[in-house]
């Protein structure tokens, strides 16, 4: 029995590097491509597992190659695959390009994924667990179930909205720590995607969804850091300056860090506080899974 239990998305990322993205109808040279361990749910809990937390992994691969390769990868990482299905569909699979800036572009056939059921995930799971992580990689209703059930267990519920779809009322009513990137909660509120929000502003539309005390959230901010808010306060923690060379997965490095902080009784602040160092770290490496940093890489991080 684990800890932690994260519910959510495996695939095979295929990486192209290239120097900027193609114009509308350009055939552009790549650099080169490979291939990692993705998904934002497996990426979470290989983040949880490198920290030095005990981990289930509950999700779908596929019956094919990249199923097996898959499969193979997330025992390497050390994860509890009991709750690991394999299903009669292709393994989920993303389609990213990276360029020098070290932005990216990701398409995402989810695949296998889509047939992940919250039944995966037993009761006797869920009364050994003390957190719980869910991204939106999966059916939304399967995450609600997943979540009903786990409050019911006492489990501390973390929902990332990613890639985002709208969470219903029952699954926030559920969710103890919302956390969101500036793109997914500019679509949350309804407002425009294209500008950056201000921290005065980001203050305005956070307070104004007037959020349960025992609940949190958390809205990242790329470079510029992020803001959480608890118990009618906003704080603003700054980003890192590193060399950036490969952002995918940093935003699943930064839960899965802010999981295994929380899961030490550490309070939320200095929990996104040692997440934002785990995402700066991972930001310098290529890959997803592959990026995500030891405990003894975040604690001597300057």
């Amino acid at each position: 029995m684990s800890e932690i239990i994260v519910f959510g998305g495996v695939n095979l990322d295929q990486v192209v590097y290239l120097p900027r993205p193609p114009k509308e109808g350009e055939t552009l040279e790549g650099q080169s491509v490979q291939t990692f361990l993705g998904g934002k749910g497996a990426n979470q809990a290989v983040a949880l597992s490198r920290l030095g937390a005990s981990v289930s992994f509950a999700g779908n691969v596929g019956k094919d190659a990249f199923g097996e390769e898959l499969t193979s990868a997330l025992l390497n990482e050390g994860l509890d695959l009991s709750m690991l299905g394999s299903v009669d569909e292709k393994t989920g699979t993303a389609l990213i390009n990276v360029f020098e800036n070290s932005e990216n572009q990701i398409i995402y056939v989810p695949g296998a994924n889509k047939s992940t059921s919250h039944k995966q995930v037993n009761s006797a799971s869920l009364k050994e667990a003390k957190l719980v992580v869910s991204q939106m990689e999966v059916n939304t209703e399967e995450v609600e179930k997943f979540f009903v059930n786990s409050k019911d267990k006492n489990c501390l519920t973390i929902l990332n909205v990613a890639p985002f779809r709208m969470p219903s009322k029952k699954l926030l009513a559920h969710t103890d720590v919302l956390v969101f990137n500036e793109l997914e909660f500019s679509l949350f509120l309804g407002i425009e995607t294209s500008k950056s929000l201000d921290l005065d502003g980001l203050k305005e539309k956070i307070t104004s969804l007037d959020i349960d005390d025992k609940s949190s959230l958390i809205v990242t901010l790329g470079e510029r850091g992020l803001v959480c808010y608890k118990n009618k306060t906003m704080d603003y923690i700054e980003g890192h300056s590193v060399k950036a060379i490969d952002t995918v997965g940093s935003g699943d490095c930064f839960i899965g860090a802010l999981t295994f902080s929380l899961l030490k009784g550490k309070s939320l602040k200095e929990s996104c506080e040692f997440a934002n160092k785990s995402a700066a770290i991972s930001v310098t490496r290529k890959g997803a899974a592959a990026s995500m940093p030891t405990i003894e890489e975040v604690v001597n991080f300057n």
